[in-house]
């Protein structure tokens, strides 16, 4: 595969599978009328969705659910278990926070600028791996999710769609406090994305003052630091720190020399644990 392709597939590569793979329909009228509830209360949130938004499920989808852009708008595909779950008008305000900061050109939501970074950082590196790739793609959807959030939690608290509690389950849920096993190299790369992924949950609490209910996901975090590795454990807190403390205003130029220190420092963090 040429590396521009392999690449451009660093942000969109699980999407587009999962779209060539899918069982999608879009004829479930629950769900029609979830996403019509969801786009009522991001307008009257003061976060209005401009362009046209289609919305379909998949029985098989391995995960939640996602939003991506094609030619005739945007799509947001749910899986069938979210459906099920009683959680589809959170999910469908969260996908659509992600439409959102699409369409008001925010630059944690500029393909082009994340593509650029990320062909740059593979080529420099030269990470081919499949779980090299996976880490590196969630540490910025870590980063998006984090700036779509910003604006959940803001349509969440005004329409009591998620509650405090709701969120604080959620992201304890989110957290695994038990490390791989094994001194592999894919073994460590995996428990850098576990780390990531545990830093991604506690900063988005803290960045919105949602209470640790007894200090259950400080306890979890804690609880997987004291078994991993000791370099990815001290270098835990930079990774928390910068998710917490990620600026709504930041201009592209910016956010491209953020984001490209927070993913050089994974990269590095695998290469010292090696």
């Amino acid at each position: 595969m040429p590396r521009q392709q392999h690449a451009k597939l660093y942000i969109e590569k699980i999407i587009e599978k999962a779209m060539e793979e899918s069982n999608v329909e879009s004829k479930n009228e629950s769900v029609k009328d979830a996403i019509h509830d969801a786009l009522r209360l991001m307008r009257d949130s003061g976060f209005p969705i401009s362009g046209k938004v289609e919305i379909a499920v998949d029985a098989d989808l391995p995960f939640m659910g996602y939003s991506t852009q094609r030619a005739e708008g945007n799509v947001i595909v749910v899986a069938g278990r979210a459906v099920e779950s009683g959680m589809i008008e959170g999910l469908l305000i969260h996908e659509l926070c992600h439409i959102y900061r699409t369409e008001q050109n925010h630059p944690s939501h500029n393909k082009d600028l994340l593509n650029r970074v990320g062909y740059h950082l593979l080529h420099e590196y030269e990470l081919h791996k499949d779980y090299q790739v996976k880490t590196i793609q969630q540490a910025v959807n870590h980063i998006q999710d984090l700036y779509a959030d910003d604006i959940s939690f803001q349509v969440f608290r005004k329409s009591h769609a998620f509650t405090e509690e709701q969120a604080h389950a959620f992201f304890l849920d989110w957290i695994d406090d038990t490390p791989a096993g094994g001194r592999s190299i894919r073994t460590r790369w995996i428990n850098i994305d576990v780390m990531l992924n545990n830093c991604f949950a506690f900063s988005n609490l803290t960045r919105h003052g949602v209470r640790d209910i007894d200090g259950k996901v400080q306890k979890a975090v804690e609880a997987f630091l004291s078994q991993t590795d000791e370099a990815i454990s001290q270098a835990s807190p930079y990774f928390k720190e910068f998710m917490t403390n990620l600026k709504e205003d930041v201009s592209e130029p910016q956010f491209e020399k953020d984001l490209t220190e927070y993913l050089n420092k994974i990269v590095k963090l695998a290469q010292q644990t090696q």
